[in-house]
Formats: C-alpha cells, structure tokens, sequence
C-alpha cells in the first residue's frame, strides 16, 4: 500500500479515508488568472467570449477510484472530493477573465448571446477537447483546447488556435501536507491552475500577435503595430488623411 499511495497524483487513498471518517473537503476549483503582461500593446478592441463548447471523450472516469489507471474527464465530472466538474461554460468565463487580467484588451466581457454586447470588435468561442486527470504521478494529464475569433462587423474568422499540454505532476506535490488532506487538495489545485493558465497564455499571446499583424494599418509600412509597444504610445497629432494605429486596427475589426 505504501508504494501505491506514493504513486498516487491526487489524494486518492487518503480522500477514501476521510470521506469514511466523515471528515469536511472543500474541493471547489477557484481559479487565479495571471499577472497583467508587463510591458504589452494595449489593443483597443472590445472583445467578447461566448460559451466554449464541450468536445471531450464521452466519460467521466476509466477505473475504479483506486486504480492506477483511472483517469477523470473534468469537464464532464470532475475528481470527486478532489477537483469539482470544470463545465466548457466556466472554461469560456476563466479565459474572458485571463485576458482581462492580461491588460492587453480595452475591454472584455463574458456573454451568452450576441446581443448582450452588440458593439464588441471580437468574438471568441472555444471547444474544450480534452481535460483529463489521472490519479497517477506516472501517467501525464492531458488538456486541449481550440479557439475561434469573429469580426464584429462581417463576423469574418480573424484568428483560430489550438492549444494543448501534457505533463506529469511533480513527485513531490504533497510534500509538506503530512496526512492533511485539505492540503493535499489544494495543492492539485495549484497545479491545475498552473495548467490552464499556460493554455490560456499560450492563446493570448497568439491572438495579440495575429491582431497586430493584420494587413492595412498605415504604422511601419503594413503591420499591426509595427513594433511591441506601438499601440500604447501617446498619440500627440495625427496627420490629416492618416490614421492612428488605434483606428485602423478598429476599422479592419469592424470590416471597414
């Protein structure tokens, strides 16, 4: 037993134990986006995220909760006494949150319908294609997601991603909880924030980058902007009949 509790990812064995000793768990995931981007364009486009899609293998567990190799579809289920359910609509609302806290954006909101928010530049909805969590320290976890952005104005496709991890937890992810099982809990996680906030840097960073590079702007003979740091510059005057890198990039979001 000794050997195949250390090989467990997640408190398994021990979860089992308090939840027959009717000890309390609190298992509910609250996510922590990342820091704001030091140093990033502000963009100034109105973005909306609509509720992700759920492309996810239709189980919510392999195995028995004792296996070393069950692995937990969290989207669909979640790790019971562990990680609660992570349905495709809360994904969509995490990211909305992730590129708000990125600072790159004017604004960025959340919604289920279009007409919540009819002056948004950008519309973004995803499908969560994988989300799985082994109880194991030797098998990887597995997450996958795709993205699609949509001009406001002709709702013509300006950005598609796919994003995905597969990694191990670390050997020594309880190490310092003893037997405290809340402690344990918490820790995963911590690793599971870790994750999805990689996911969803990794799709911010490309959607930043495929904004400023869309053809028309006047600035650096094409680009959007034609350096890191363009957009935030002060605009201090704008020749007659040229446009400021802000309003060009509005005008090809609106399809002007």
């Amino acid at each position: 037993m000794r050997g195949r509790s250390r090989r467990l990812g997640v408190p398994a064995v021990a979860v089992v134990l308090a939840l027959m000793a009717g000890c309390s768990i609190n298992s509910t995931f609250v996510y922590k986006p990342g820091a704001p981007v030091a140093g990033s364009a502000k963009l100034p486009v109105k973005v909306a995220v609509l509720p992700f899609k759920d492309g996810t293998e239709d189980f919510t567990k392999t195995g028995s909760i004792l296996s070393l190799g069950t692995v937990f579809n969290l989207v669909k289920g979640g790790m019971p006494s562990t990680i609660t359910p992570l349905p495709p609509e809360l994904w969509s609302k995490l990211f909305a949150e992730e590129l708000t806290a990125s600072g790159a954006f004017r604004v960025v909101r959340f919604v289920y319908t279009r007409s919540e928010f009819p002056e948004a530049d950008l519309w973004i909805d995803g499908v969560v294609r994988k989300a799985y969590w082994p109880n194991s320290l030797e098998a990887p976890n597995r997450f996958a997601l795709s993205f699609v952005a949509r001009r406001g104005g002709d709702n013509e496709v300006v950005w598609k991603r796919e994003v995905a991890r597969e990694s191990n937890m670390p050997a020594d992810i309880n190490k310092g909880c003893g037997m405290g099982i809340q402690c344990m809990v918490d820790k995963i996680h911590a690793e599971l924030n870790k994750q999805m906030q990689a996911l969803f840097a990794e799709a911010r960073a490309d959607l930043v980058a495929t904004l400023a590079s869309l053809p028309g702007s006047v600035a650096g003979g094409g680009g959007l902007p034609a350096a890191a740091g363009e957009a935030t510059r002060p605009e201090t005057s704008t020749p007659p009949g040229q446009e400021s890198t802000e309003q060009t990039i509005e005008r090809i979001l609106q399809g002007k």
